[in-house]
């Protein structure tokens, strides 16, 4: 769908300030056209300051007939209040914003919500709080369950992720509250040099800070959080996923009672992947009526976080085909269900993933894919790796875990803060390191192609009482080179909330999340196997002790065992799509 330049005039509002039921003003910019007519409603909310949002997407919008409004969040920035907490009070303000906008004599009462992120965290929110003029969202990129984008499926605290995002709200929180700090003088010249909207630049200067962060422990004791983020604090005592904090919040818990539309847009290397699969699985199965379950639709492409524009991802450019045209398809979905318009994005079938490799998209009409065929693939004792199951008593594989030296993360689902990067990366000499077992397959003779959930099943021993194992699929170049498919972690007490018993065989279950790839005959296919992956996850300490509080006293070394023998059977269960 291609975009037709419209000579629409516009009118603009600058700090609009929208009150709240409780009397706190938040301010927002609106763009409309310049008609009598009342129009359709548009609302982006956002804690980053709705100044970085720039100003190219709402006008795109408003010339096509919508009337845009961008608002800063509760306690950020322009807008009223103090305090601020994350997602705590957006249900009610997001509820509060779209009736206020729904009530304006320039409004035909008709309201959408759009945005990535976090900014795809309260169209979640406001539609939990049911406001009846709420006709459609499109959350990009955004969590469906709060605690995986802080702890990941597996229960490992995603340092890089929450310490530098923590670090870029809280500064914010900083300046309102005149708090002076040597930590923010590291900062401040950097960014004051960088344009208002330069997300990419704030994350490059603050990466030497996040990098000594992450390294702080206990880990839930910085200092400068404490002043002005003590909700950080809180993440390590709710650090379980059905933990009331979580659920009360989570739209998880809320499908069976939402009726809204949505696109549900991620990428096979954002970190919020297994969230996009979780709200539209969950909406598609659960939403409170028919048209709402027939209403979602979703959109994967082999972007990281914020990477629906840019071909190249990681280390490899997937071509101009794989970028999204979001302007197009935000006029598409809401047209249609603001205006009534007919729409190929909601009359083409509802899944739409890329095929890397074949670097091309494809629609399926479910998800996971009906034809999937769930192939395992063991691990032997030689390093093999197949589709054929042990049938011998081979002895386990061991390596030594230590906290203090842990496997560097290169490449997968993150947001590129602390120093790694995101996307599939050359893999280098990882696997030859002593704490990392490698699994590999002989040259694949036909294409293989690889989309749907991907997990691993781990039989393994430990001598700590808590501790990691990780999990990493990746492709093996015949020239040598290698890159990541999908990884997992699990953390042992999220699967055995009691003290593991020194040298008991315990089988770990790893979510991969999932991928969509076809792997060319004469590529190999490997498995590794390791127990840590800095910075994307916390190391940990191997001690039990509860979260965030280890000191660096605390860490202490593991002794890990794999197992891949007839009666412990390691695996990989890959969702196979016949070619």
């Amino acid at each position: 769908m291609a975009l037709v330049e419209q000579r629409v005039e516009l009118l603009t509002e600058r700090s609009v300030m929208i009150p709240m039921r409780d009397g706190v003003r938040l301010a927002a910019d609106l763009w409309r056209p310049d008609t009598d007519e009342p129009v359709p409603v548009l609302v982006a909310r956002t804690p980053y300051n709705r100044a970085m949002l720039g100003t190219l997407a709402a006008e795109v919008l408003a010339k096509a007939g919508y009337a845009v409004l961008q608002q800063d969040c509760r306690g950020r920035f322009e807008s009223e209040g103090e305090g601020w907490c994350p997602v705590e009070l957006d249900a009610d303000d997001g509820y509060d914003t779209v009736e206020w906008a729904a009530a304006q004599p320039w409004s035909n009462g008709k309201v959408g919500m759009f945005g990535a992120s976090y900014m795809g965290y309260v169209q979640w929110q406001a539609a939990i709080a049911r406001p009846p003029s709420l006709v459609a969202i499109l959350p990009e990129t955004a969590a469906a369950d709060y605690w995986d984008p802080i702890f990941g499926p597996g229960g490992a605290f995603r340092v890089a992720n929450r310490v530098g995002w923590t670090l870029l709200v809280a500064m914010e929180e900083a300046r309102r509250q005149a708090i002076d700090d040597p930590l923010l003088d590291e900062l401040r010249e950097g960014l004051a040099a960088l344009a208002p909207g330069d997300i990419m630049g704030r994350a490059a200067v603050m990466t030497p800070v996040v990098e000594r962060l992450m390294w702080h422990r206990p880990l839930r004791d910085i200092p400068f959080f404490a002043r002005v983020a003590p909700w950080y604090a809180d993440y390590f005592v709710h650090d379980r996923r059905d933990d009331p904090s979580w659920l009360r919040s989570n739209p998880r818990s809320h499908y069976t009672e939402l009726d809204l539309p949505a696109i549900h847009i991620g990428g096979w290397y954002d970190v919020q992947l297994s969230n996009t699969l979780l709200a539209y699985e969950g909406m598609r199965d659960r939403a409170a009526t028919d048209e709402a379950r027939a209403g979602q639709r979703m959109i994967i492409g082999p972007w990281t976080h914020w990477g629906i524009t840019v071909p190249v991802v990681g280390d490899i450019d997937f071509g101009p085909s794989s970028v999204l045209d979001i302007d197009a398809l935000r006029l598409g979905w809401f047209d249609h269900w603001m205006r009534d318009t007919p729409s190929s994005v909601v009359d083409d079938p509802p899944v739409r993933v890329f095929v890397m490799g074949d670097n091309e998209w494809r629609d399926e009409h479910e998800w996971p894919l009906a034809r999937t065929q769930w192939t395992p693939w063991y691990l032997h004792a030689d390093g093999g790796f197949g589709p054929e199951a042990p049938t011998g008593d081979d002895g386990p594989d061991a390596f030594t875990y230590d906290p203090h030296d842990p496997v560097p993360t290169l490449g997968g689902r993150l947001l590129g803060t602390g120093g790694a990067r995101g996307g599939p990366v050359e893999q280098g000499d990882v696997a030859t390191r002593a704490d990392v077992l490698a699994y590999t397959s002989g040259p694949l003779p036909t294409d293989l192609e690889i989309t749907g959930p991907v997990r691993a099943e781990l039989w393994a021993s430990t001598s700590a009482p808590d501790t990691d194992f990780t999990a990493k699929l990746v492709d093996v170049h015949p020239d040598g080179r290698s890159y990541n498919i999908c990884d997992g972690i699990v953390r042992a007490r999220t699967q055995f909330p009691i003290p593991l018993v020194a040298g008991a065989t315990y089988c770990f279950t790893v979510d991969l999340a999932a991928t969509s790839i076809v792997v060319p005959a004469g590529h190999r296919l490997q498995l590794q196997v390791s127990s840590s992956n800095f910075p994307m996850f916390e190391a940990n300490a191997n001690t039990g002790l509860p979260a965030g509080t280890d000191t660096a006293d605390d860490l202490r070394v593991a002794e890990q065992r794999v197992f891949h023998d007839a009666h412990r059977p390691s695996r990989i269960v890959l969702p196979v799509v016949p070619r």
